[in-house]
């Protein structure tokens, strides 16, 4: 197997505090679990700093939302407007019914849901905001 390159190994370290799994990194870097443990307890600096940007791009986009809420919340409005105009409702299918139905119910009774998606859009942010 040829040497892992510094910027590797950077990534394994980032993809590993995002996940918090081992193996995960391993089978995504095909390398063997023992390697990734290895390179993220030698490199901990690094493991810090990605632990740091993790929680600085949480807080960011927690902040945005914050921001947008105004805007999100009258939009909401709008969409819930719509799809209870008895018309629209007459012309959908029974497949848009069960799907709208389906997301709207699902939205509003979700709770522990609503920590897998922080966690889900934290790996997002980790990825597209430039973690290394």
């Amino acid at each position: 197997m040829p040497r892992l390159t510094d910027k590797t190994r950077k990534r394994i370290i980032a993809d590993y505090v995002t996940c918090g799994n081992y193996s995960e990194v391993a089978r995504k870097y095909g390398v063997a679990r023992n390697t990734v443990k290895a390179i993220v307890a030698k490199d901990g600096e690094t493991a810090e700093k990605c632990r740091r940007k993790k929680e600085q791009n949480t807080a960011d986009i927690l902040s945005h939302m914050e921001m947008q809420k105004n805007v999100v919340c009258g939009l909401l409005d709008k969409f819930l407007a719509a799809m209870a105009d008895d018309d629209k409702i007459r012309r959908a299918g029974i497949q848009q019914l069960a799907t709208a139905l389906g997301i709207i119910v699902d939205k509003y009774t979700a709770t522990a849901q609503n920590e897998q998606a922080l966690q889900k859009l934290d790996a997002l942010m980790d990825k597209v905001g430039g973690v290394i």
